[in-house]
């Protein structure tokens, strides 16, 4: 083993405990500190008894279960828990999914005006979701049911696509707990009456880091389905910049550093392949809404430095500001506008000290706070007891994975064999630095959450395997 390439993967899975490790102590802050419920002394008793509950379901799927009765009971629990919030709870269209939504409807109508106004003259890359939705009410007629069963649809298959990735990682094990957890994952299960581009991006992700784990990059096409799939999901949700970014690094640390076998050229070929087609199919589904006079821009952000001004507001530790907002907005997109936001970011970012303390406060609100999608999953249904017990129900479970993906990193650090969970430590690692700098809402962690899951299967399998050893070890005596 290469002593660069060994530095680098052991560099990266302590930065990634790291991460985990003030995942953690901040998670556990906020559940027992501001717990929804007054009595910390029951959320740690409950949490222990979800500690031994998720190694006890996990032993039972893993016994009882053939692989094909096991895909079978994972997508049905997945689809039927997502299927019932669906049917039961009529979730407001509001925001962001409103504009959308309304829009996509406009769009079905062969009315295109909606693209002049100015929420789509700025960020044009909405398109790419509003157009989606558009098909499906042109398929589907309109109404919010149809495209609420498609996110079930994608969840289930997230849900599925964990399974397979963790099970590649790790072991059959570690795949079953991820992808069972994952299916009963209560954020999930609400965001799902959520009108959010989260859904159909991840999907499309996901879909793509499974074929790259499987197929790897020496495969003769793979490669390019894992380009086009990453590309969709982009267009979808635009975050494929730091699954670029994650995907290089990965190449080069793995395959140029790492693997003494494997064709240097022909791994470096096909990166530029990837990219190129990336770029390629923005550019053709960009041209595509121009040329039919839908947009006159392509499918990108025009106003490049609005998420930074927000990012460094130290007032609304990174969120949305209304008084930025309405500073901002008054001016139209041009050099005005983006001098009076080059100039707020100068000025948030000039005292370091303070930076650096807003860097600790962002980390703790995006990473420790309480999962935000109960809120939008319950929008225009504010019923305060049912939001309090499914807040702690998240918090107990994601302390939980919180935890075991803290054991799991510890052991890829001693192991250093598991090349391809470098693509996965880099995403992590990536996607939290980027929120460093942008807004920062905690339901968008979603993208990033089925990663932890495939981290954490490996934790149980861990302490199962510990458990059993324990137990022999006692039998012997």
């Amino acid at each position: 083993m290469p002593r660069l390439y060994a530095f680098a993967f052991k560099s990266l899975q302590i930065l990634t405990l790291l991460f985990f490790v003030m995942t953690l102590i901040y998670s556990l802050q906020f559940l027992i500190t501001e717990p929804k419920y007054d009595h910390p002394y029951f959320l740690i008793v409950a949490l222990i008894i979800v500690l031994i509950g998720i190694i006890f379901m996990s032993i039972i799927v893993n016994r009882f279960f053939t692989q094909t009765q096991f895909i079978i009971f994972l997508c049905l629990l997945a689809f039927t828990l997502r299927l019932a919030w669906v049917l039961t709870v009529q979730t407001n269209v509001v925001q962001d999914f409103e504009q959308m939504y309304n829009g996509a409807v406009d769009a079905a109508n062969n009315n295109f005006s909606f693209a002049d106004k100015a929420y789509f003259t700025t960020w044009v890359y909405q398109l790419g979701f509003t157009m989606y939705q558009a098909g499906v009410i042109k398929l589907f007629g309109e109404g919010v049911l149809a495209i609420k069963l498609l996110n079930i649809l994608y969840c289930t298959g997230i849900t599925y696509f964990i399974y397979r990735i963790a099970t590649h990682l790790f072991n059959e094990f570690s795949g079953r707990v991820a992808a069972l957890i994952f299916a009963v994952y209560i954020p999930n299960i609400m965001m799902t009456s959520v009108l959010t581009n989260q859904h159909l991006a991840t999907f499309l992700f996901y879909a793509g880091f499974y074929l790259l784990v499987k197929k790897g990059i020496s495969h003769s096409y793979a490669w390019i389905f894992v380009s086009i799939l990453i590309a969709f999901g982009d267009i979808m949700r635009p975050i494929g910049i730091v699954i670029l970014l994650a995907l290089i690094l990965f190449l080069l640390i793995a395959h140029i550093i790492g693997d003494q076998k494997l064709n240097k050229k022909m791994v470096i070929s096909k990166l530029i392949g990837m990219i190129g087609i990336f770029y390629i199919v923005h550019f053709i589904c960009s041209y595509t809404l121009i040329a039919t006079g839908v947009t006159q821009y392509p499918l990108s952000s025009r106003d490049p430095y609005w998420k930074f001004v927000v990012g460094f507001n130290p007032e609304t530790t990174g969120g949305f500001s209304f008084p930025d907002h309405k500073l901002v907005f008054q001016y139209p997109i041009g050099e005005e506008r983006f001098e009076i936001e080059k100039q707020l970011i100068k000025e948030r970012t000039s005292d370091k000290g303070q930076l650096l303390l807003l860097f600790k406060d962002k980390f703790k609100v995006m990473w420790g706070d309480y999962d935000a999608a109960i809120y939008w999953g319950l929008e225009g249904h504010p019923k305060p007891e049912l939001s309090k017990l499914l807040w702690t129900l998240e918090r107990l479970c994601y302390v939980s994975m919180c935890l075991f993906a803290c054991i799991a990193s510890i052991k890829a650090i001693k192991e250093q064999r598991n090349k391809t969970l470098l693509f996965f430590s880099l995403l992590i690692l990536g996607y939290a630095g980027v929120h460093f700098f942008i807004e920062i809402q905690s339901r968008y962690r979603y993208f990033i959450i089925p990663t932890f899951m495939i981290i954490q299967g490996y934790g149980v399998y861990l302490i199962t395997q510990y458990t059993k050893e324990r137990f022999r070890r006692k039998e012997i005596h």
